[in-house]
């Protein structure tokens, strides 16, 4: 009898840990997919959402980013083409993570491998309500390096495409009709107008130079011949010309300082200078007369003093 409970009591103990072996490891199974997912069991956590027109990569367990420190994940993507947001994406935070009025998520790049991130963006302020979990929050797309770089260089493409096809537009204006017949004709006639300046150049340099040569080789030795002619000069008959005029003006000037003679006397002779004095007197008493007493001059009649 005692054996028989034993063996009852034995198997309902075996049941039971391999009921709670089988839960232990459906435990471990679920924990262990999430720790793999990334998701930290430990730390709870609320969710938030957003919608996007297009994803740039976004996948689940993508990192979310607050001012670059890591506080989630994105757990969920969804997707209904039938709108235009066709995206909508479910991000877990830490619970320690204050979400407050004027938050926003944004697609950032992240890496170097061209990986998408989701940045929460929170403002300053200590004053703003808080924004229940689960609430649907507004989004926005940060553009790529390459989406700036494809900008830039998509601009620099356009203006030199539009460069060369004006630069086209030009040539085949010049090309169309005869423009490009008359434009041959002309080089043609400039090509034939250069020979002849080339002809014309070579008998120059050939026939006329060699005579202009030697006439200005013969012109320099008149004039070298004239210079030596006048540095041979009879400069001493020069000078005795500019001392006998030099010796004529001095006697011209003793001439003139000496009493003895016409131009002395009239220069140091002071009888001319009080006769010609008393001649300016006596014509000036005369026309005072004429002035006061006009007829007695002409007819001879003097006015009567009364």
């Amino acid at each position: 009898m005692f054996g028989c409970y034993n063996t009852k009591h034995m198997k309902i103990s075996r049941e039971v840990r391999v009921g709670l072996l089988a839960a232990l490891c459906l435990f471990l199974l679920y924990f262990g997919f999430k720790f793999l997912k990334g998701v930290n069991i430990f730390n709870p956590s609320h969710a938030y959402s957003g919608r996007f027109v297009e994803m740039r990569g976004l996948v689940e367990q993508a990192p979310v980013y607050v001012r670059g420190y890591k506080v989630g994940q994105v757990e969920t993507i969804r997707y209904d083409f039938t709108q235009d947001t066709a995206f909508t994406i479910v991000v877990s935070l830490n619970k320690d993570i204050r979400v407050v009025d004027g938050s926003s998520l944004r697609l950032i790049p992240d890496g170097l491998l061209g990986g998408t991130a989701v940045e929460v963006l929170i403002p300053s302020g200590a004053d703003l309500a808080d924004i229940p979990a689960h609430s649907e929050l507004p989004t926005s797309v940060q553009p790529t390096m390459i989406d700036e770089l494809r900008g830039t260089i998509l601009a620099s493409v356009d203006s030199a495409l539009y460069s060369v096809r004006q630069l086209v537009d030009n040539v085949n204006g010049q090309l169309e009709g005869d423009r490009l017949n008359t434009i041959l004709a002309n080089a043609d006639a400039m090509v034939a107008s250069l020979k002849a300046s080339s002809y014309k150049l070579d008998n120059i340099l050939k026939n006329d130079l060699p005579v202009i040569v030697s006439q200005v080789d013969s012109v320099l030795t008149d004039l070298k011949k004239l210079s030596t002619n006048a540095s041979e000069a009879d400069i001493a008959a020069l000078v005795a010309r500019a001392d006998s005029a030099i010796a004529n003006v001095n006697t011209l000037i003793t001439t003139a300082n000496s009493t003895d003679g016409t131009v002395g006397m009239l220069l140091h002779d002071n009888s001319l200078y009080n006769n010609v004095n008393g001649t300016i007197q006596t014509a000036d008493s005369l026309m005072q007369e004429i002035r006061e007493q006009p007829n007695s001059i002409i007819w001879g009649k003097k006015k009567k003093k009364k």
